[in-house]
């Protein structure tokens, strides 16, 4: 039987706060007590800041406080997250992180920051999940920041044309994914194709849907940007079918024999409930589905964070975000996500070898350094070490509805 967690605020003493944390301290990277006097940190989280507790049996299993009365800046600051091991696991600490972000928000606060190590690997995905971004690195601590009236928090409205749209340091799409990338996710499908129709999920501006118009003359393709949908209209014609909608709201008039999502499951808000949509209501029985996503640890990744350019492999980084990231995936994330939505998973693989950033192989595809039969034993190589790949890649069917 479960045991019953109540969520309230601003309940504990200053005794039973003290008391928490000296229970949580060995679980601070570094330890509370390294940093503060437990008792007078204690004294002054209940004297200036919001605590958003957990409590079951009379214990405080969890607290998050935070300073949310900042009326210059209006910039709210979460000083402790804290959980008693034996309650990890559970969801809490995200609960009350939530709790934490609306109070901000009716406060009328414009942003939520904290600081965490960088060692911290669970706490930063835990950030993370919740919309934090990573910012300013000053080792051993990062900051991170949660921007409550711009667009970056799930629950806003999002603008689609805007997260398309290159900014000064990062494109959007690079050279390295048309030339490359592009046809090499072709070599990989055409094997397992098959005939009939075909719904392309995120067509952005068409330049990948060309490369299926040889395999198929029944194609849709549905894309939430009408600019990138006017634009693909432009290049393709009345030879592909457009639906500018989004995934999640898109109607369509039947099932398809081949169904593609590339490089789009990662900006979705809740990209189970997509993957569960195509399960369910978009293949065709005997159907395939094409699945494939930048992979957190291809090499370029795992550089950049020994170079600490990013915390961790799977790190969302900001100029991913403002492109509409929202999570980075691994081999087995990805499995999991598909398996969840209830489709069956029958071939994984990965694409392309990769130890260069895009905007890098972008500068040396310039060149006559890099040849036809480099690529090609880059592609090769990727067949053997998939988890070392550029993108990942599972080939699906339909399972039984969930």
């Amino acid at each position: 039987m479960s045991i019953a967690i109540e969520y309230l605020a601003n309940r504990a003493s200053v005794a039973e706060i003290a008391e928490h944390l000296l229970c949580c301290d060995a679980d601070f990277l570094p330890t509370l007590s390294a940093r503060v006097e437990i008792r007078d940190y204690a004294q002054k989280i209940a004297n200036k800041a919001t605590r958003f507790e957990a409590w079951s049996t009379g214990t405080l299993v969890a607290l998050v406080a935070a300073y949310c009365n900042d009326q210059e800046t209006h910039i709210a600051h979460i000083t402790s997250v804290s959980v008693l091991k034996a309650w990890t696991g559970r969801g809490i600490a995200a609960s009350l992180i939530n709790l934490c972000i609306e109070n901000a928000k009716e406060a009328g606060m414009r942003q939520i920051s904290l600081e965490v190590a960088t060692t911290n690997i669970p706490a930063i995905k835990l950030y993370e999940k919740s919309g934090f971004m990573a910012g300013k690195l000053n080792e051993p601590i990062i900051s991170m920041t949660l921007n409550l009236n711009s667009g970056e928090t799930m629950n806003n409205k999002r603008d689609y044309n805007v997260e398309i749209a290159d900014t000064n340091d990062h494109k959007y799409a690079y050279g390295f994914d048309f030339d490359v990338m592009h046809p090499y996710m072709i070599k990989s499908f055409e094997p397992l194709f098959n005939k009939g129709s075909l719904l392309e999920l995120g067509s952005f501006k068409g330049d990948f849907t060309r490369r299926f118009l040889p395999y198929f003359d029944d194609v849709t393709c549905v894309e939430a940007s009408e600019v990138a949908v006017a634009q693909a209209q432009q290049k393709l014609g009345d030879k592909v079918t457009f639906v500018n909608s989004l995934f999640e709201k898109a109607t369509l008039p039947k099932r398809y024999n081949n169904v593609v999502l590339t490089h789009v499951l990662e900006h979705l808000d809740d990209p189970v409930l997509v993957l569960k949509r195509i399960n369910d209501e978009w293949l065709a029985e005997g159907g395939r589905f094409f699945l494939v996503c930048p992979n957190a640890n291809a090499p370029s990744r795992q550089i950049a964070v020994k170079m600490g350019l990013i915390t961790h492999n799977s790190a969302v980084t900001p100029a991913e975000a403002e492109h509409g990231h929202r999570c980075t995936y691994t081999l087995d994330t990805l499995e999991r996500d598909a398996v969840a939505a209830g489709l069956k998973v029958v071939h994984r693989s990965g694409i392309f070898f990769k130890a260069l950033a895009n905007f890098q192989w972008d500068r040396l595809l310039q060149t006559d350094v890099i040849s036809k039969d480099y690529l090609e034993g880059c592609y090769k190589l990727g067949q053997h070490y998939p988890d070392l790949c550029s993108s990942i890649f599972l080939m699906c069917e339909q399972g039984e509805k969930k």
